[in-house]
């Protein structure tokens, strides 16, 4: 039997665990290490929106585009029943010219989408009580519980061999030949033939002997919990003041404006407060909306707002994976990288989205 190419990933999140059992698929001996909780900071503090509805280049689109369908591909694979809704989308963030351009573009990209008006809205959610005039209908998209669906994930790599370690903080690669050959770490050293940085946020900061950071323009977000209601929504709700979903368990998802930032002087609480008035005004509700869980993150997102994905230039055998769309790339990019990771093919799906083009 040959030898087996051993594979460290550094994250454990959505994005690491799919690079992780990519990896295993195609026959490595894959350990996640993990610092903090497993599943990952910002998939745990993700609104967990599937979609590719909005991509500022046509590359990007491509990629989100394939990404959603691999998404779609995986209940082939693991069962996600609980933690992943395709309920589609209804999107109003933006009104009149705005609104309508961003159907255009969808359409002129190919994608499928109807544009409809405030009776079909009606129909299609009869609980909801501020209905627009009229919203972008995207049927095919869905949801996640991101941190579930890593750690369903992990477990099932866990169940076909691989290892995973929490409370590991890697401190710093090792180098023989100008190859990574392992990685140090606060519970010893450990060898490799690969790693797969997946870190998120973290990615700014570094690792001790691997000269290389990325850019990053992070950015904070909240997100609320509530208890569990009987079925009141039935698609992922992209409105013009807060952003919203029901999940499998029946507990609604709500948060900020999606691609925004907030105040830091806010008061978390006072936020959250507002973000539930929001939701509550435009819904009719039998039972009052009580929030369960708060939670501020930081979302992952480099400095020109595109992924970065694939080797390093000068670190054989060290790539990286960091997206501010994670969740829904996750599966496909897992399954990309671990390809080149392993030697058997690289997609021109990711050629716009190389660490190369930033250079420290």
């Amino acid at each position: 039997m040959g030898h087996k190419p051993k594979v460290l990933v550094v994250g454990s999140g959505v994005v690491g665990a799919s690079i992780a059992m990519s990896c295993l698929n195609l026959g490595a001996d894959v350990v996640v290490l993990e610092q903090g909780k497993l599943g990952g900071a910002a998939s745990s503090n993700s609104f967990g929106w599937i979609n590719a509805s909005f991509a500022e280049s046509s590359a990007y689109f491509k990629l989100r585009n394939a990404a959603v369908d691999t998404f779609r591909n995986l209940k082939a694979e693991i069962d996600l029943s609980d933690c992943v809704r395709w309920q589609g989308t209804l999107w109003w963030e933006d009104g009149d010219k705005d609104l309508q351009r961003q159907f255009t573009n969808l359409l002129d990209r190919g994608y499928s989408a109807k544009l409809l008006n405030k009776n079909e809205i009606k129909n299609l959610e009869p609980n909801l009580k501020d209905v627009p005039e009229v919203a972008i209908h995207t049927a095919h998209e869905g949801a996640a519980e991101a941190d579930r669906v890593a750690l369903a994930l992990l477990s099932k790599l866990a169940d076909e061999g691989g290892k995973v370690i929490s409370g590991c903080n890697v401190i710093g690669l090792k180098f023989k030949k100008g190859r990574v050959s392992g990685v140090k770490t606060n519970i010893g050293e450990m060898s490799c033939d690969m790693v797969a940085i997946a870190t998120g946020v973290a990615a700014q900061n570094g690792l001790v002997g691997f000269d290389w950071t990325l850019p990053m323009q992070n950015k904070r977000g909240l997100i609320i919990k509530t208890c569990p209601v009987p079925d009141l929504i039935n698609h992922v709700l992209m409105t013009n003041d807060v952003h919203f979903k029901q999940n499998v368990d029946g507990t609604i998802t709500a948060g900020e404006i999606f691609s925004g930032d907030f105040d830091e002087n806010i008061v978390a609480m006072d936020l959250a407060a507002e973000v539930l008035s929001r939701l509550s005004r435009k819904l009719h509700l039998k039972t009052k909306l009580i929030s369960t869980n708060i939670k501020i993150g930081t979302r992952p997102v480099p400095i020109d707002g595109f992924p970065v994905i694939g080797d390093i230039a000068g670190y054989k055998g060290v790539f990286v994976a960091v997206m501010h769309s994670g969740v829904t790339l996750a599966p496909l990019v897992g399954q990309l990288l671990a390809s080149e990771m392993l030697q058997i093919s690289k997609s021109p799906l990711l050629k716009s989205f190389r660490p190369s083009r930033f250079t420290n």
